[in-house]
């Protein structure tokens, strides 16, 4: 791998000149999840490097005899990733921290990463995704395209006044993007938080946001693979009735499926097809997770958690913006 130093050692993932890597923010609260998504990862084929960044909290602690996966502190970082991401955190206090812990990937050791988010399960060997970088500095895979900006943005229609026409297009989904690192990304990205500061009213207050205005400013070459003329399949689980229409996608429609992101809520296991979340485990585990998933949300115990959650988010929100 290579360190933080620019040093080469054995085991390192590259192509060329170019080294490449996966990373995954997680503390000890998303331990399962995370560690079903690298189970799907490498059961699919993938053997890049596997860092995982500091969300805050009690730190993950790894499973043993996992292959090249490594939990990073912030101070292994340089001090101009550390002050960069806290620099965020200062001017976005309406954002989860956590959140904004997966921009320490652009101080990294990858030349060329994909960034996911742990509601995820991988449903294609990944290393495949890489070659799409050698002509575009952004790749990705969803239709958040499609939802005319209102995850993004309070006002869409004001943003596509201001940025121009076609600009909701752009939009990704920041939960699982590839990225070959370019030195004016990070200076786009303080130049979107000035826009954002300069039009506060505008964009919703969140990473993704952030994300979609650095690429419209500083035109960032960039490949949606669920667009024309790749036409790749929608990787939102909520897509998806149940595991027969996955399948039923990736076999008789040949659509390629990079991954199924379980975003847009709290995954219990019991909806369709998030019985994925349970890969990992032995039988008799996975059968338990699930009969205690169903009977909270047949109980409605699911549903109160739930609103809890969203209804705690709104006054952290509300503090951190104070």
């Amino acid at each position: 791998m290579t360190d933080m130093a620019g040093t080469t050692e054995l085991g390192e993932a590259s192509v060329g000149n170019r080294s490449r890597g996966i990373f995954l923010v997680a503390n000890s609260n998303s331990s399962e999840h995370c560690h079903n998504l690298i189970f799907s990862i490498r059961e699919c084929g993938c053997g890049l490097p596997i860092r995982i960044l500091p969300y805050g909290g009690e730190p993950l602690v790894l499973e043993a005899g996992l292959e090249d996966v490594r939990v990073l502190a912030a101070e292994e970082f340089s001090a101009e990733g550390q002050a960069f991401v806290s620099e965020l955190r200062r001017r976005m206090p309406m954002c989860s921290p956590g959140f904004l812990a997966r921009f320490l990937a652009w101080f990294g050791e990858f030349d060329e990463f994909l960034y996911s988010d742990n509601d995820i399960v991988a449903m294609m060997n990944w290393e495949e995704l890489f070659p799409f970088l050698g002509e575009y500095e952004l790749v990705n895979a969803d239709w958040e395209y499609r939802t005319g900006g209102v995850f993004n943005m309070q006002q869409p229609d004001k943003f596509e006044e201001l940025m121009g026409a076609g600009a909701l297009e752009q939009a990704i989904t920041a939960g699982h993007f590839l990225c070959r690192r370019e030195t004016h990304q990070t200076r786009d990205l303080l130049a979107a938080l000035e826009w954002m500061e300069a039009h506060p009213e505008v964009p919703k207050w969140h990473d993704q946001a952030l994300l979609l205005v650095a690429a419209v400013l500083g035109k960032w070459k960039a490949l949606n693979l669920c667009k024309a003329p790749h036409n790749w399949a929608s990787s939102w689980a909520g897509d998806y009735k149940n595991l027969f229409d996955v399948v039923r996608t990736i076999q008789a429609k040949r659509q390629p499926l990079s991954h199924l992101h379980y975003s847009g809520g709290a995954p219990t296991g019991a909806g369709p097809v998030e019985e994925l979340l349970f890969a990992n485990l032995p039988a008799q585990e996975r059968n338990r997770k699930l009969l205690g998933a169903l009977a909270m949300e047949s109980t409605g115990v699911g549903r109160v958690k739930r609103k809890v959650r969203r209804e705690w988010k709104k006054v952290a929100r509300k503090l951190g913006s104070k």
